[in-house]
C-alpha cells in the first residue's frame, strides 16, 4: 500500500510542481482592488470594498517578495542596529565618565576651598586656638601659628590648580 502510493506521487509529482508554480506566479500576477471614497467632511477612506456609489476603484499590482533583497535589508537592519546598540553603549559611557570627572572636579573644588580657608585662617594670625582633649582651648603659639600657616599654604597650592 505504500509503494503505491510512493508510486503515485512519482507520477503526479511533476504535475503538481506545475500546478503550484502555476499559483505561485498566479499570484504575483494578480493585482489588489482598493477603493478611495472622499467623504462629506473632505475624509479619504482607503478600503477593499467600495463604501458608497462615489467609490473609486484603484488598481494596485502586487508583486512577489524578492528573497535575496529581503536578507539583504535583514542584513542590512541588523548591521544597523548593532551599530546604534554599540553607539549608545559608547555614549553611556561617555555620559558616566562625564559623571565622574564632574564628581570629581567637584570634590576637588572643595578640597580646594577647604585649603584656602585654613590658609586664610593661619594668614590673618591673631589670637588663634584648637581645642585639646579635654575640651578647652589651646592657643597656637606664634611658632606653632608659622609651621600651621606654612602646612595650610602646601595644603592649599597642592590641592587648588593655578
Amino acid at each position: 500500500m505504500i509503494q503505491q502510493r510512493i508510486r503515485r506521487l512519482r507520477e503526479r509529482g511533476p504535475a503538481m510542481l506545475c500546478v503550484a508554480l502555476v499559483c505561485i506566479v498566479g499570484q504575483c500576477a494578480l493585482g489588489a482592488d482598493v477603493y478611495k471614497t472622499v467623504d462629506a467632511q473632505g475624509h479619504v477612506v482607503y478600503s477593499d470594498r467600495p463604501l458608497s456609489s462615489a467609490s473609486q476603484r484603484i488598481t494596485l499590482q502586487v508583486t512577489a517578495p524578492n528573497a535575496q533583497e529581503a536578507a539583504r535589508l535583514t542584513k542590512e537592519q541588523a548591521l544597523q542596529s548593532a551599530q546604534a546598540s554599540q553607539e549608545m553603549k559608547e555614549m553611556q559611557q561617555t555620559a558616566a565618565d562625564q559623571q565622574k570627572q564632574a564628581t570629581a572636579e567637584a570634590l576637588q573644588k572643595q578640597r580646594c576651598d577647604a585649603a584656602r580657608s585654613r590658609y586664610a585662617a593661619f594668614a590673618a594670625g591673631g589670637r588663634l586656638f584648637k581645642t585639646d582633649e579635654q575640651g578647652n582651648r589651646a592657643y597656637y603659639t606664634d611658632d606653632e601659628i608659622a609651621a600651621e600657616l606654612a602646612a595650610a599654604k602646601a595644603a592649599m597650592d597642592s590641592a587648588c590648580p593655578q
